[in-house]
């Protein structure tokens, strides 16, 4: 029998751990669909081989909760966009099966995969223990701040802003043309724009793309308002770091900080003749439920517990009465009740780090379409549409406080036409709020794109 030499032998022990790698995720997909789901069991046998899931441990009710809503045929495209649209549906179906291909494969090696998340943690601090910290020049690249903060870089895209400043000058134009008033507001990114200098301009240019957005948008004559100088400014005011109004882990704003922003922008709708009462937006309104190392964040996941320290995350109940009226067509809700309608709860009933999102309990995440009508504001005809990403999941709802009628709109989601929607309601202000991850050209293709306001 020939001797193996050692090269052989740790090739064979690699092989080996393959093996047992993957025997763990069959023997785990087995008790699952079979002993949980089919035999329903649940005793010391399944709750060892599952250890680690919780949800693999029983059986869910409702995957998702959400209602198929087919918004195409409410708000119909023009006939010049029919054919583009029907190419879109074509490249949405090949791409829904891609989706689902890589659901199933990130669940295998996530979920199935015995100790999956404690194998990433040691990975990532293997790196950081030979100091591979190398930061890809990439979009969406992952780095430290240095004071326990991370944050997502983008490279300069000048082709990609001119595009953008484009359809955003024509969504404009389309809002004139419905009697109506058009203002972008640009959200804070969590590159401070004015300091940050070890960052700012030198890996990350999300800052420099965001001026580079406003001043064609201005130069267009359209109006801006730029909240990362309110943020600045605050943080000077107030002795604090920038990134101390953004969550540790996330790329988001707090809820503390997307309160003070509703003020900002509240004060800003005055000037299109929204009747606003800002006498909500003080956070001495609220108790403030703290839930301690509870929330980590897109960045923190993507870091692992091995490299970031979970944040705490707070819920803001109002002191003072409210009622409202809360309609998401996509969650079958049509209810009316307190301020508390607009969380959803599900995201905080227990603290789980790669599992559960609990930003998303503010407004119910990324809804296609939210609708809010505060009953103890005066009543108006008035109507304000924020068309907005994930960084308005929490400021709208707080916005909703100060106005009448809030209509929301999240175009990565919504599949029908904006310039419909927008001709069917005719809002008084259609805002576009967005945060500063700009780069990368428009997707005219799937109709998911967050500049696509067909």
């Amino acid at each position: 029998m020939r001797k193996l030499d050692r090269r052989q032998g740790l090739m064979l022990c690699a092989a080996g751990l393959l093996m047992v790698v993957m025997l763990t995720v069959f023997v785990r997909l087995g008790t699952t669909h079979i002993l949980v789901k089919r035999v329903h069991m649940d005793n010391f046998i399944t709750q060892t081989v599952l250890c680690g899931s919780e949800d693999l441990q029983k059986i869910k009710k409702s995957e998702d909760e959400s209602v198929k809503i087919e918004w195409e045929k409410a708000y119909p495209f023009a006939d010049i966009d029919r054919v583009k649209k029907r190419e879109w549906l074509l490249a949405q179906k090949i791409e829904k099966k891609a989706e689902n291909i890589e659901k199933r494969i990130d669940e295998w090696t996530g979920k199935k995969l015995l100790g999956y998340y404690k194998l990433a943690e040691a990975g990532r601090g293997y790196a950081d223990g030979i100091g591979w910290g190398l930061i890809r020049p990439d979009k969406d690249a992952l780095l430290p701040f240095g004071d326990g903060a991370w944050t997502f870089v983008y490279p300069r895209d000048k082709d990609a802003i001119q595009e953008k400043s484009a359809s955003l000058f024509d969504l404009a134009q389309t809002v004139a043309e419905n009697g109506g008033q058009f203002l972008y507001i640009q959200a804070p990114f969590k590159v401070d724009p004015y300091g940050d200098l070890a960052v700012n301009g030198r890996f990350d240019f999300s800052n420099q793309n965001c001026d580079d957005l406003l001043e064609q948008l201005q130069a267009h004559g359209i109006a801006t308002l730029d909240l990362r100088q309110d943020l600045h400014r605050w943080a000077q005011a107030e002795h604090s770091s920038y990134h101390d109004y953004f969550f540790r882990t996330d790329h988001h704003w707090k809820p503390e900080t997307a309160l003070r922003a509703a003020k900002v922008v509240g004060d800003k709708l005055r000037e299109y003749d929204i009747p606003v009462d800002d006498s909500h937006y003080d956070l001495q309104q609220f108790d403030v439920e703290v839930l301690p190392d509870y929330f980590l964040g897109s960045q923190g996941k993507r870091a692992t517990l091995s490299r970031a320290t979970p944040d705490d995350f707070s819920i803001l109940h109002p002191k003072f009465p409210t009622e409202i009226t809360l309609d998401i067509p996509e969650k079958n809700i049509h209810d009316s009740g307190d301020f508390e309608l607009v969380y959803d709860k599900k995201h905080v009933e227990r603290c789980d780090y790669y599992n559960l999102n609990p930003y998303a309990m503010y407004g119910y995440g990324d809804m296609q379409v939210m609708d809010i009508e505060n009953l103890l504001m005066p009543p108006t005809d008035k109507k304000v549409l924020l068309i907005k990403d994930s960084f308005c999941d929490t400021m709208a709802p707080m916005l909703s406080l100060g106005i009448r009628n809030l209509m929301t709109l999240d175009v990565r989601h919504f599949t029908g036409s904006v310039k419909n929607y927008i001709a069917v309601h005719k809002p008084e202000v259609v805002i576009v709020m967005y945060t500063g991850s700009l780069s990368g050209r428009i997707d005219w293709s799937s109709h998911k794109d967050k500049f696509d306001f067909r």
